[in-house]
């Protein structure tokens, strides 16, 4: 089900045209089954059938009905407040991208009423905070795989649902299968041949897979706060190990550095300037843990303008031969105060950590049941976990004098 095969039913001419999230979306929104019964969906009926009933347990349902002030019941909206603030800003983001989605289809379905006129019977408000459409669309976000459609590779429509594919779990590690290049992929060009033909996975290179296992696919390198905030899960930690694969997206600690001196403002200006504003992170991959380029860049800014009294465009030349690549560093002495505000970063996030994970261990577990209550607040338990152990690994190898 992509923008090819649907587009005879939603012509998409101006001025509401529909991309192919919006599109797919609208078609299941309106063809969702009801209650335990299958779509009447003429077309995709039987498929349409198959998908989740409900997304109950998905953070983006949770912001939803928060934001229509007429759920506030939902059992699902008290865990928001034990969010991480990086989380929170991408399902934020999310959330925006899901309303501007909904926007543009109320918008045609406005334009094109003969669509809906024949559903409104039973039809629920698309506005609603319970609407269909939010069902619709996280089983378009969740679900869809990358498949090529278009002549350029980076087209946003290059997407599509597919039966059976789409109850792929997936793997961070683990034996998956690997989609195939296309003729399409390989000369990058525009498909020709009928959807669906040469559309092939390969089976693992470094193993197999027995008779009666399940076959994963790998949804891409994410962290774990994309994988919560896009999918509803994550990739869980192994037991008490020091170290963890991970990353830590640092902005409202860093933002906050910055802002609070006098010299924020114009540090923000210079950044915004040469693209060096915001996504800033921590990262850690087995033995290794590093602060981001972007971040280093942003710090030896900061630093630089926080030790002058006197700001003037001689002062931060030398940072900018750092990002021309016509010298190292800017000074020792900056390079002692960048890694010295970085100590300060990782230890507001420790704490911040290890007072959300007390907060989460000492709420009682009887009130969340064994049901997804439990499993999602294990899922935000993880969340910080990996904030806790990211920060610290990264901490250490400041301390130990590691070069980055």
């Amino acid at each position: 089900m992509n923008v090819r095969t649907l587009k005879s039913l939603y012509p998409t001419s101006e001025p509401t045209p529909l991309t192919a999230m919006q599109m797919i979306s609208l078609h299941l929104y309106i063809n969702r089954p009801h209650g335990n019964e299958d779509s009447l969906d003429p077309h995709y009926g039987p498929y349409i059938s198959t998908l989740p009933r409900e997304f109950d347990s998905h953070p983006l349902t949770w912001i939803v009905r928060s934001k229509s002030g007429t759920d506030s019941e939902f059992v699902g909206i008290p865990l928001l407040e034990y969010l991480p603030p990086s989380v929170h800003a991408s399902l934020d983001k999310l959330h925006d991208r899901f309303c501007q989605d909904r926007a543009a289809v109320r918008a045609y379905m406005a334009a094109n009423s003969y669509i809906s006129s024949k559903y409104d019977a039973y039809l629920t408000n698309i506005d609603d905070s319970t609407s269909d459409y939010v069902w619709a669309w996280l089983n378009v976000n969740t679900r869809c795989i990358y498949y090529r459609l278009k002549a350029s590779k980076e087209d946003p429509d290059n997407l599509t649902l597919c039966p059976i594919l789409d109850f792929a779990n997936h793997t961070p590690n683990g034996l998956h299968m690997t989609p195939a290049p296309s003729e399409a992929d390989i000369w990058d060009t525009a498909p020709v041949k009928p959807i669906g033909k040469g559309f092939k996975f390969l089976s693992p290179a470094n193993g197999s897979i027995q008779e009666g296992k399940e076959v994963f696919l790998a949804y891409g390198a994410h962290p774990n706060r994309t994988l919560f905030v896009e999918y509803g899960f994550v990739n869980r930690s192994l037991g008490d190990v020091k170290f963890t694969d991970g990353e830590v997206d640092v902005q409202d600690v860093v933002e906050s550095l910055i802002l609070d001196h006098k010299s924020g403002v114009l540090v923000k200006s210079i950044l915004e300037d040469e693209g060096y504003w915001g996504d800033w992170t921590l990262y850690c991959s087995g033995e290794s843990a590093q602060p981001s380029w972007r971040l280093i860049t942003a710090l030896r800014l900061h630093c630089l303008l926080v030790s002058n009294n006197e700001i003037h465009h001689n002062a931060i030349q030398p940072w900018r031969n750092i990002i021309a690549g016509k010298r190292e560093i800017i000074s020792d002495g900056n390079e002692i105060a960048w890694k010295e505000s970085l100590i300060t970063i990782c230890d507001a996030i420790i704490t911040k950590a290890q007072a959300s994970l007390d907060s989460l261990k000492s709420d009682e577990a009887e009130e969340y049941g064994h049901g997804w209550l439990a499993w999602m607040r294990e899922n935000i338990w993880t969340l910080w976990r990996e904030e806790l152990l990211v920060a610290m690994a990264v901490k250490q190898r400041i301390l130990r004098g590691d070069s980055f």
